[in-house]
């Protein structure tokens, strides 16, 4: 069986394994001085309770030290028994301890705690990496409004004022803060094609935002209400990351009751909220797609030991399986990093005896000779 099939088959597998969590086993023997729940939130609890928590708290702490490796000091802080239990999936107690200690086996959420990790570590950048543009319009009747207006209104509207704050608010839990649109802009509404978002993605590079939030209002002829959008354009990847809204029920003399236009958006800010911190936590907000080929892979063992490295991440996303062919594996994976800076940090991977070598860097696709 050639390598591209031997790898698709156990591709198949891996992920049927996945869907069910990630399988732990922990012992009672390795607690040592883990912590335990704190004091306030086991009052009247056994003994046995308190000890599964610090056994879910150590089989959660285990895979994280495991995936991030050197990166583990810098999220320690947060992994407690009780953040430890909502990535537990499941688990069973194997008493085979003669001494009246306690074996865990279960499975816990591997993929919600990539999402954690790259969430924390946007958060942990915030404003060096995470640079947001603010533009409003609206063609509503009684309230028009162009996109280069944004700032100047944002002084004397209280509804640009409101859409700013509600903006700010999920961006704050990112450690950075938007900036309203000063300049002329040749675009009217949120760009749809593909030459539209480069162009506005071109302008907001050159003023170093990394992110364009354009909210808009539009009036269709035989709408019955009007509708509020919000667009989210990632300037590096020059594409639209998402789009959330609904039709709102305001009419034009409601526009000025602030209270009453927060109660008619707040519905969509939610929704911004949340598809914000998704995208954050799924990595796809900032990261361009890459695609890796290895070379000289002699085995399905060899490219394990390169993929189980991958994983751990380093500036980029697990490796996604693609083709293989003889003896090259293609692979993508995606990150905020140039192609030169994954160059440099692929080439810096410890892959047990094994040395990466970079033969090929073309657009956006690196060549790696496994080197003995």
């Amino acid at each position: 069986m050639s390598l591209g099939k031997i790898i698709l088959c156990v591709l198949f597998l891996s992920q049927s394994v996945w869907a069910e969590g990630v399988p732990f086993q922990v012992s009672s023997s390795a607690l040592n001085s883990q912590p335990s729940a704190p004091a306030n939130s086991v009052e009247n609890v056994d003994p046995e309770t308190t000890l599964i928590n610090d056994l879910k708290y150590l089989a959660v702490s285990n895979w994280l030290q495991s995936y991030l490796g050197s990166r583990y000091p810098q999220f320690d802080k947060y992994i407690t028994p009780e953040f430890a239990e909502k990535y537990i999936l499941d688990y069973k107690i194997a008493r085979t301890n003669p001494s009246g200690g306690l074996d865990l086996v279960g499975h816990l959420d591997g993929d919600s705690l990539k999402k954690w990790i790259r969430l924390m570590e946007s958060k942990t950048k915030g404003s060096n990496q995470i640079k947001p543009l603010l533009i409003v319009s609206s063609n509503l009747p009684g309230f028009k409004l162009s996109a280069e207006e944004t700032a100047s209104k944002m002084r004397d509207s209280s509804t640009i004022q409101l859409l700013a704050q509600l903006t700010q608010q999920p961006l704050q839990r990112l450690n950075t803060k938007l900036t309203p649109l000063d300049s002329s802009i040749n675009i009217d509404s949120p760009p749809k094609s593909s030459s539209e978002i480069q162009s506005l993605s071109s302008i907001a590079s050159r003023r170093g935002d990394t992110l364009v939030i354009w909210e808009t209002f539009t009036n269709c002829a035989g709408c019955s209400s009007p509708r509020f959008d919000i667009f989210v354009y990632n300037t590096s990847t020059q594409n639209l990351a998402f789009v959330v809204g609904e039709d709102i029920n305001l009419s034009q003399r409601d526009f000025s009751n602030s209270e009453t236009v927060k109660r008619s958006l707040n519905p969509v800010f939610q929704q911004f909220q949340s598809a914000l911190e998704n995208a954050f936590s799924e990595g796809t907000i900032h990261d361009a797609s890459y695609k890796i080929i290895f070379e000289s892979v002699d085995s399905y063992r060899t490219l394990k030991v390169v993929e189980n490295e991958l994983s751990r991440g380093n500036g980029f996303s697990s490796p996604v399986f693609k083709k293989a062919s003889g003896k090259s594996a293609e692979y993508e994976i995606k990150s905020s990093l140039t192609l030169e800076e994954l160059a440099q940090r692929i080439q810096g991977i410890n892959l047990s005896g094994l040395k990466p070598q970079i033969s090929k860097v073309d657009s956006i696709t690196l060549s790696v000779k496994l080197l003995k």
